[in-house]
């Protein structure tokens, strides 16, 4: 029994891939589908093998190509040779018999002969182009002709080329060869089911021309482009001067040439909208049927369309209108726990921290659990990643405000704790029906009353709430972790997980306090005419006691003065390597080194970066301490008494104008309810540093938890480093030893994520950007206000503490830079609580991010540094040792070294466009 080698469509239908190659595939499913295709035959890719190894070329091709490499010239030489061994191949006899069979009586009938290779027209390769095609052949010499072109094109140059750019190795290249009547269409074209210009996909986009369609396919013709909704009627037309068009070479009696276009046809349409809609609808259909948007030819005569071939688009751009659900990202006050790129277990930690503990919240407030589970998504996503960055999510934020009473007024006070420069109206104010208004109130009613009994027992709580935490930091054994096997470490995790997290709601509800209190203060010196307000607020808020993100200064400080007692001991720190001094120490001054394990023991985990697991502290590496007691040896006349001298003042002063405006503008009573909420606001960001403390030192419990699990994971060969545990997420961890994890080979992982990560420390993003749909995908993170050119000197930022400074800047960013200020002005990027020790040697701090109520402004206020917050774009302005002059109060920066028609530029608001 022969075998078959030339098949007919029916045929066709039943056979596999392998077979036809990537374009007679196609043909099948459109073919099974009842699709308006023109009859067509196909010689499978047997055939093809058939043919090289019946003229003794297989294995003489295969050696070649796969010693080729990949040197241009030498491919296109190879290529050249092959062709001409394939077009000079004798087509074996029964392939000749079996078309002849086949095309019996067809000797009238023109075809077209073009290649279906395997893998040609697949989603991930396309091979549009690559291979050559033949029109209107008529005969079976003309077609066995046509067969061996065809066949010769699969080796051609740019097919070669193609497949080395896909990564497709060059041996073991099979063809198909597709045979099928050629309908002479009037109108012919290309129709892309999604827009390939614009990338939607909810557009098409239809190329047509006059012809048959190889002048549009080989860019000849100019064509009318039609981008059409595929699920509305509108259609929007741009169109083409056509002055050529290709047609079937009548004179020649075969193939196609270029002609001219009647004047009159030139600007004419070439489709009707009648027709757009016609063509679109069976885009649609193919598209649905294959699941995925093609690249279509088509052609019409008369009335009927005719589909001649399809393939997967294979890329798209990236949409160029937004789609999808908007989210805004905001890092302007997160970013000062977690400044620059962030290791995957600490974002994973962060944000299931940040998702228990608003947890518990709603239920202090009274919210229901089915509320609080149809806000699961809210609670799962109060953060976002962005290439290794930080980000709060704000529609969540927004939302969770939706669940007091009055959004408004919460929205603002939010904002302006948070430091939001670039607010937002993504979610209103819901405006609720009686009946609406009435089905809440029990909810409302519910929140007010939790609120304000938190409000009023707020001492209380935080009283409770740090004795709680006293007694889960004692029960961890700090010191015996080394004798704990990865499964008792993480139970040890989980415990604190049950203890601290999800008992952490007193914190939250004081940031509740802060943020209205502040609100309440900040309006009432609005309603009394107070200029400055922003700034008066602050120093109102200056000098307050017994505030501990300030006690490690003070300990310093008084860690100093001992020093100084002691020539021979200052003389050893000032000198000595920051590295080595901690052992020198300990055998030079035992009592000192035993002031500096206490310091260690008490504020260890106050470093710059505390809340990033992966942070090194001073239990890992006592430098940083030592780098500051440099710092501050070296300005005698830095004593705690010095530091507090002008704190009194400011304050009383702040005082005085703000309760006689007041007073005169509003009356007593105002005045003493604005006394009231004032104490009020002071003692809540008291309790609120001193919490931030104890949320400090649970990072820092979580961090030596952490740490000897990469101790021994590295120990048992599972890591290459213990550092790499950061590189895991804190749900892997928990599902290593759960017995669910999905990936147990962690290495691999681990060196990808660091690949990715580092790649992210050359990216800058804004601190404040939009994203539609899924955030990875087609979006640019682009800060969405345009940059304007201001005159220097205007360079503003938010003022914290008065003071006027002329002095050199200092660019500080991580403990590993220059530490020296003496004197100098500190600018940066963000701080954090564990910054507070340098600021005492600062003669002013400029922040890039930060609000009036971050870390840095409010340490600055109790140390009395005159401090600016909040300066776009200052530590990319400014130059190290570059003199300037800062007003705490305005919160202006004049700069003394650049010539006066300098130019900087600063964002002002304009329509949001950060999409791509």
């Amino acid at each position: 029994m022969n075998t078959q080698y030339f098949y007919s469509q029916e045929q066709a239908l039943f056979l596999p891939p392998e077979q036809l190659g990537g374009k007679a595939a196609n043909l099948a499913r459109l073919s099974r589908e009842g699709l308006p295709v023109p009859r067509w035959w196909v010689l499978s890719t047997e055939a093809f093998a058939l043919l090289l190894d019946s003229n003794q070329l297989s294995a003489s091709i295969e050696a070649r190509l796969a010693q080729v490499g990949t040197d241009s010239a030498a491919i296109d030489a190879l290529a050249v040779q092959i062709q001409q061994q394939v077009l000079a191949a004798q087509l074996p006899a029964v392939l000749r018999e079996q078309i002849a069979q086949a095309l019996a009586g067809q000797d009238e009938v023109y075809f077209a002969v073009r290649s279906s290779v395997l893998g040609e027209d697949a989603q991930g390769a396309s091979f549009a182009g690559q291979m050559d095609s033949y029109l209107f052949q008529q005969g079976l010499a003309a077609i066995e002709q046509s067969l061996l072109q065809v066949a010769a094109s699969a080796f051609n140059a740019r097919a070669l080329h193609y497949r080395l750019s896909k990564g497709i190795a060059l041996t073991e290249i099979r063809a198909a060869v597709i045979i099928q009547e050629m309908v002479e269409g009037e109108v012919s074209g290309v129709m892309f089911t999604a827009h390939p210009i614009t990338g939607s996909r909810r557009h098409a986009l239809i190329s047509a021309a006059w012809g048959v369609g190889e002048g549009i396919v080989g860019g000849l013709c100019n064509t009318d482009e039609y981008s059409v909704g595929l699920f509305d009627d509108q259609i929007e037309l741009q169109l083409a001067d056509k002055d050529i068009a290709v047609r079937f070479d009548r004179a020649g009696g075969r193939g196609t040439l270029e002609c001219e276009v009647d004047q009159a046809q030139r600007q004419a349409r070439a489709l009707s909208d009648r027709q757009v809609l016609q063509l679109r609808d069976q885009g649609q259909r193919i598209a649905t049927l294959l699941r995925f948007p093609q690249d279509i030819e088509w052609t019409l005569r008369g009335e009927q369309f005719y589909i001649l071939q399809t393939r997967p688009i294979t890329r798209l751009p990236a949409p160029s209108q937004p789609t999808g659900q908007r989210l805004v990202f905001d890092n302007s006050n997160i970013q000062e726990s977690y400044c620059g790129v962030t290791t995957p277990l600490t974002f994973s930690f962060a944000n299931r921290a940040y998702a228990t503990v608003y947890e518990q919240t709603m239920r202090v407030i009274g919210v229901s659990e089915g509320q609080i589970q149809a806000h699961r998504d809210m609670l799962d996503n109060m953060l976002g990643l962005i290439h290794g960055r930080v980000y709060y999510n704000i529609n969540n934020w927004y939302r969770g405000l939706l669940l007091l009473p009055s959004f408004k007024t919460n929205k603002a006070d939010l904002e302006r704790m948070m430091g939001l420069t670039d607010p937002v109206d993504l979610i209103q104010d819901q405006q609720l029906s009686l009946s609406a208004k009435l089905a809440k109130l029990p909810q409302v009613l519910r929140a007010l009353y939790q609120l304000s009994r938190g409000f009023r027992r707020m001492d209380g709580l935080v009283g409770e709430f740090r004795q709680m935490f006293a007694e889960a930091y004692r029960s961890v054994p700090r010191e015996q972790l080394h004798c704990l096997s990865v499964g008792e470490l993480i139970e040890q995790a989980r415990r604190l997980d049950r203890e601290l997290l999800q008992r952490w709601t007193s914190p939250i509800i004081n940031d509740f306090y802060v943020m209205m209190m502040n609100g309440r203060v900040h309006r009432c010196l609005v309603a009394a005419g107070c200029e400055q307000a922003e700034v008066l607020q602050n120093n109102l808020l200056s000098g307050e006691d017994g505030i501990e993100s300030t006690e490690p200064t003070k300990l310093l400080l008084r860690m100093c003065a001992y020093v100084r007692t002691q020539p021979a001991l200052q003389s050893l720190v000032e000198q000595a390597d920051n590295a080595s001094l901690l052992g020198r120490i300990q055998v030079w001054d035992p009592s000192f080194y035993a002031q500096c394990q206490n310091y260690i023991e008490l504020y260890g985990d106050r470093t710059m970066g505390e809340l990033k697991l992966e942070s090194i502290t001073l239990r890992q590496d006592p430098s940083f301490l030592f780098a500051i007691l440099k710092n501050y040896l070296s300005r005698p006349d830095l004593t705690p008494q010095t530091l507090a001298a002008n704190e009194a003042r400011y304050r009383q002063q702040a005082e005085q104008q703000a309760f006689a405006a007041i007073a005169k503008r509003l009356g007593g009573r105002a005045l003493r309810t604005f006394k009231k909420h004032l104490g009020k606001l002071r003692d809540a960001i008291r309790n609120r540093e001193n919490m931030r403390l104890a949320r400090t030192r649970m990072f820092g419990l979580y961090r030596e938890l952490f740490l000897e699990i990469g101790q021994q994971l590295a120990m048992d060969q599972v890591l290459a480093q213990p550092r790499d545990i950061f590189y895991l997420s804190i749900d892997e961890l928990y599902a290593l030893n759960d017995g669910r994890a999905v990936q147990t080979e962690l290495q691999s992982l681990v060196s990808a994520r660091q690949a990715e990560f580092a790649g992210y420390q050359a990216q800058d993003l804004p601190h404040h950007f939009c994203t539609w749909g899924m955030v990875y995908r087609h979006n640019a993170y682009l800060y969405p206000h345009a940059p304007v050119v201001q005159v220097e000197g205007d360079i503003r930022g938010i003022g914290c503490y008065p003071g006027i400074v002329e002095e050199k800047v200092r660019l500080i960013f991580s403990p590993e830079d220059e530490l020296s200020l003496n004197g100098q002005i500190l600018c940066t990027m963000r701080t954090d609580p564990g910054w507070a020790p340098l600021f005492p040697t600062a003669g002013g701090i400029l922040v890039e991010r930060g609000s009036t109520l971050s870390h840095s402004a409010v340490v600055a206020r109790e140390l009395g540094i005159p401090a600016i917050v909040g300066i776009p774009g200052i530590t990319a302005l400014l130059q190290n040792g570059e003199r300037v002059r800062m007003d705490g109060a305005a919160g202006t920066i004049e700069r003394l070294d650049q010539p006066a028609a300098s130019q900087s530029p600063v964002s002002q608001p304009e329509p949001e466009a950060a999409h791509a």
